[in-house]
Formats: structure tokens, sequence, C-alpha cells
């Protein structure tokens, strides 16, 4: 026999979902950073800002977050290496939306797999949003 779902509880479980899924900012500049994280809190979205690659790997609480913003020039380990090491180190990589003030950093992407996105600051944040919120429901 079937187990049956009511669509409250589909409800319950998207809503559940979304609710425990957090996103990672990794940004060495605190202006971006609290800025970001503004912008996710008024959107209902968890965050977690951290100034350098180094701390967020510090950082093990056992949870991975449903997506990484990252910088892709930090102080100390690039936002590059970072999502290499991620890769490599501790996989499966979070869906990774790079930013960068660079163009030329951005268009280094091109020939790897590991962007999920990529935003060149200043980035309209609606543009930001688009990206991250399907992730949550992921």
């Amino acid at each position: 026999m079937g187990q049956c779902v009511s669509m409250a509880d589909q409800t319950t479980t998207a809503v559940d979902s979304v609710a425990t899924s957090w996103v990672a900012i990794i940004d060495d500049h605190q202006s971006m950073r609290s800025c970001l994280a503004r912008v996710m809190r008024m959107e209902g979205i968890r965050a977690r800002v951290y100034p350098s690659a180094e701390q967020y790997l510090d950082d093990s609480d056992g949870t991975a977050p449903c997506c990484l913003v990252l910088d892709m020039q930090l102080v100390g380990m690039s936002g590059l290496e970072l999502a290499e090491f991620l890769e490599r180190e501790r996989p499966p990589l979070p869906p990774t939306i790079f930013i960068s003030a660079h163009e030329d950093l951005l268009a280094s992407l091109d020939c790897g797999n590991l962007a999920y996105g990529r935003l060149r600051k200043p980035f309209e944040i609606d543009a930001l949003l688009a990206l991250v919120t399907p992730l949550l429901r992921a």
C-alpha cells in the first residue's frame, strides 16, 4: 500500500526545507557582507557571513549551505581556490555564485564548471535573488 501525503504535508515539508536552508556569503568587504546579509534577512533567507575563505572553512557545524555567494578576490585563499578546495576535499561543492568587480576574473571561470552563476559588482540585488531563491527549494 502506497503512502498518502496530503497537500498540507507537502507544503510543510517545502517550508521546512526552506527554513533549514542557508546561504554562505564570503566577502572580505564588511559593507558588502552586511548589505547582502540584510537583503537575505529581508527576504526571509538565512545567511551566514564570512570575511575570508579560511573562516568559512573553520566554521564546521555539519550543515552545508544551499549555495555560496563567493567573492573571487579575498585576502589569503581566493574565492576560486576555495571552490576548488571544496570540490576536491569536501564534495559536493554547493552551487557557487561568484562575485567580482573584475570582469577578467569572472571570464576566467568560462573554462570550468565551478560557477553556478557570476555577477559583476556592482550588481542588481534582484539578479542575485534570482540565482539564490531556486536553490532554497532544491
